[in-house]
């Protein structure tokens, strides 16, 4: 055991002693709680000042819809115009719509003009993870490194959703209310500020590849686009585990919260385990398990369970989903040729955010309508849909090896799916 541990800390260690990598690790996970702090702010700030849970949800509604579909165009930004521009343009948008919707907070305006500009703040949010991302591809020749670097940043996307509801709950017990958008505003702006200012950050700037085509036009391959739609699909999955385990809570007479945990537990673990691992099988493969996994867990809990077995179901779900998030940014980034791998993971963002939505809306429709077991067979259904289709995939790489360019070649994937 203490060998198997000391392994898996070698591993982080390898990954971390690539020139500037730490640095830009630090620097993303301190972006990253923009992600655990700005939907839980919006919430509060807009409450407090309309009185309104409705009019505060379209609030935070609207600029997670902002988000997802934007966050290509940065991301095209950032390929065709350097890394460094667009996180700079973002961020000084971005703090400039929060800076006016706290003014129209602190002038009591009518609250639906908070919407417009949470839309706004949303639709400027920084591509820090896309480019954080390109940089780990681009700096770090060896694959398994890549992998564990990955791995980390899910365990740290994670941390942020524990750590960011926690900072925002004691900036509004030791501060004003309208200081949670204002703190979290402030962390956004430092964090991505100091990413910026990282030297392997500015050195792929240097290197990067001419980004063919005109304007924003997307650049795309079959296998881009079938990885995405995996991508949105385990998303939705996700969003349906969580309206169905808090159905399932209400149901039980248990805290919601305490089924959440053991989910995001079971997720830091698995993406700390999958860093520190080397597993057989190509990405597809792995991929394909983690789903078919993820899916049946799923629809276990369709079942009912008592509140113990739910607990080490989502331990599990979160464990098997730690590594697919993983594995998924993983071949994103494979399948997108050098000069797109910005846009490329923003657009993992876009479709995390998209299939997110789409999952809780949709499983909360069902749960409504029907019932607990029919929300977490819909939720299990698209992650086993998943899962089906990365086997296709995987089954066609073994038939015939897909070409992957090195990091930093302008050479575009030219396999077909």
């Amino acid at each position: 055991m203490g060998v198997a541990r000391m392994a898996v800390i070698a591993r982080y260690g390898s990954a971390l002693s690539h020139p500037g990598i730490a640095r830009v690790v630090t620097a993303a996970f301190v972006c990253r709680m923009l992600s655990g702090m700005v939907s839980l702010a919006l919430l509060l700030v807009a409450e407090d000042a309309s009185g309104s849970f409705a009019n505060a949800g379209a609030v935070s509604g609207a600029y997670a819809v902002a988000l997802a579909f934007t966050s290509p165009m940065w991301g095209r930004i950032a390929d065709r115009r350097g890394s460094r521009t667009a996180l700079a343009w973002a961020v000084c948008l971005q703090t400039l719509f929060f800076g006016l919707f706290a003014a129209l907070v602190a002038a009591s305006v009518w609250p639906g003009l908070l919407i417009p500009a949470a839309f706004c703040a949303g639709a400027a949010t920084p591509p820090a993870a896309a480019v954080s991302n390109a940089v780990y591809m681009a700096v770090v020749p060896e694959e398994d490194d890549r992998k564990t670097l990955f791995a980390l940043c899910g365990l740290l996307t994670e941390s942020v959703f524990v750590c960011g509801p926690l900072l925002v709950a004691a900036i509004v017990v030791l501060l004003p209310v309208l200081y949670a958008v204002v703190v979290t505003a402030a962390v956004s702006f430092v964090g991505v500020w100091w990413l910026r200012a990282a030297p392997a950050v500015r050195r792929v700037d240097r290197e990067r590849p001419p980004l063919a085509g005109p304007g924003m036009r997307l650049d795309w391959n079959r296998r881009q686009v079938r990885i995405q739609l995996v991508v949105a699909a385990a998303a939705f999955a996700i969003g349906g585990v969580q309206v169905t385990v808090t159905a399932h809570a209400g149901a039980l007479g248990t805290s919601a919260g305490l089924f959440v945990a053991a989910l995001a537990c079971g997720g830091v673990l698995g993406s700390f385990l999958y860093g520190g691992l080397r597993l057989p099988g190509t990405g597809p493969a792995q991929l394909t398990v983690a789903l078919a996994l993820y899916g049946g867990c799923v629809l276990a809990l369709g079942l009912g369970p008592a509140a113990l077995l739910t607990v080490a179901l989502l331990v599990v779900i979160g464990f098997v989903n730690g590594p697919a998030d993983a594995i998924e940014t993983v071949l994103v980034g494979e399948y997108a040729s050098a000069a797109s791998r910005a846009q490329a993971f923003a657009f993992l963002v876009a479709s995390n955010w998209v299939g997110f939505a789409a999952g809780s809306f949709v499983t909360g429709v069902v749960v409504q309508h029907a019932s607990t077991a029919a929300g977490a067979l819909t939720a299990g259904a698209a992650a086993l849909c998943a899962a089906a289709s990365m086997a296709l995939s995987a089954a066609k790489e073994i038939r015939r090896p897909v070409p992957r360019p090195e990091p930093g070649s302008a050479e575009a994937p030219t396999g077909q799916p």
